[in-house]
């Protein structure tokens, strides 16, 4: 089969461009093609996109949108671990001086400070003994 003979001297890189063209209108016309025809059809394919000047080229395989979506949940994640940490964060109790007092204990023990303050500033200073009693 003439065909057949075509088809080896394609693969040697042989062929004249009037008989690569024979080859491919009887390649298209084929119902049951094997490897070897298979392969001359798609190096034929890809030598017309090359004349074409457009190549399909993939350079990522078909996991980059499934990257992303990893991506944005991981992200998703650590908003969320960050939303709740701060939700959950210690209340205080009061602020003494702008610094925040978590615990009642601490909060009591200021403000008697602050009242034993107060008492000290409201009595008089006594210089002598003869202010602090009267003698009748």
């Amino acid at each position: 089969m003439e065909s057949k003979d075509i088809l080896q001297r394609y693969f040697e890189a042989q062929t004249s461009p009037n008989e690569e063209q024979l080859l491919a209108e009887e390649l298209a016309q084929s119902k049951s093609i094997s490897p070897e025809e298979r392969a001359a059809e798609a190096m034929m394919a890809y030598a017309a996109q090359q004349r074409e000047g457009r190549v399909a080229v993939r350079l990522h395989n078909g996991k980059q949108g499934a990257r992303r979506w990893q991506m944005a949940l991981a992200a998703a994640c650590v908003v969320a671990i960050a939303v709740g940490a701060w939700m959950n964060r210690p209340k205080p109790y009061c602020y003494v001086n702008g610094r925040p007092i978590y615990s009642i204990d601490e909060a009591r023990r200021y403000a008697e400070g602050m009242f034993n303050d107060l008492a000290m500033a409201n009595i008089k200073q006594v210089n002598s003994l003869e202010e602090l009693f009267t003698l009748e």
